[in-house]
């Protein structure tokens, strides 16, 4: 697998700063990731962010619709699997009005990574989404690294090389 070397890296921090800085982003790189307190899709468990601290997340913000979404879900399951033991999790906030759309589409995409509902919240607002899926990767100490709007199988390898480096820093 390819790895980053720590100059590439870096550039490619600064271009997405660049990037989120001009589009007027509520949440900019290295600022600290806005807190949020929602409900489980899986129940009524209130899941905060605080709850990861000292954990590398990926929050992604998805919704049923979403054709790249279905072609993330996978993946991040995978992801899930091979780093959990490394301090790494991956939250989704799904964004459908209608529960059931989230849930359905949770039946032909299964994983074990938390599913949080964010319909009719402010967390849509907090984080400024203005694409799905948008993901936040989020280091050890709850501060916003890198922000990732799209998907498809091209991203994988940048992926896998940001979370590995955010792993390796913890």
């Amino acid at each position: 697998m390819m790895k980053l070397t720590k100059q590439l890296f870096g550039l490619l921090l600064i271009i997405n700063y660049c990037l989120c800085a001009q589009t007027a982003q509520a949440v900019v790189i290295n600022d600290d990731a806005p807190h949020f307190t929602l409900k489980s899709l899986q129940g009524e468990q209130q899941i905060t962010l605080s709850q990861f601290k000292g954990k590398v997340v990926y929050l992604d913000f998805w919704a049923s619709w979403c054709g790249p979404c279905r072609q993330s879900f996978p993946f991040l399951e995978q992801l899930k699997q091979e780093y959990q033991q490394q301090g790494f999790e991956v939250v989704s906030v799904n964004l459908d009005e209608d529960p059931q759309l989230a849930t359905d589409f949770l039946k032909q995409f299964p994983t074990h990574f938390i599913h949080l509902g964010g319909f009719n919240t402010d967390i849509a607002e907090k984080y400024a989404i203005e694409a799905m899926p948008t993901a936040f990767f989020i280091d050890a100490k709850g501060r916003v690294r890198l922000i990732h709007k799209g998907f498809n199988s091209n991203h994988k390898t940048f992926i896998k090389a940001v979370l590995e480096k955010l792993i390796a820093e913890n």
